[in-house]
């Protein structure tokens, strides 16, 4: 794995990149989507973590697929590994989708 795709992230250092919408980002309770139920303790993949908030996953069942719309709302942002299960703390009473979406 090459250097330049992991993200230097101002709290971790450089980490695996992880993806999130940016409603995950600004704030906490919003819900925890993702495609897998992540582990925190387990190594994972650069750029496998991601997630989605309720208000994300409504758009997200009403469109069907990620997509143009979809995604707009999302506007998913990058972060860092750590970050990200932080974030999964945060928005604890999450729920879990596994549609292979």
């Amino acid at each position: 794995m090459s250097e330049n795709k992991k993200v230097d992230c101002f709290n971790h250092g450089l980490r695996n990149r992880a993806f999130v919408c940016k409603h995950l980002i600004r704030g906490d309770a919003k819900g925890f989507w993702e495609p897998f139920d992540s582990d925190p303790t387990k190594q994972y993949p650069d750029g496998e973590l991601n997630a989605w908030c309720d208000e994300c996953d409504k758009i997200l069942m009403k469109e069907g697929e990620w997509n143009e719309k979809s995604e707009t709302f999302a506007q998913i942002q990058l972060i860092c590994d750590e970050c990200f299960f932080q974030m999964k703390k945060l928005n604890s009473g999450s729920s879990n989708y596994n549609n292979g979406i």
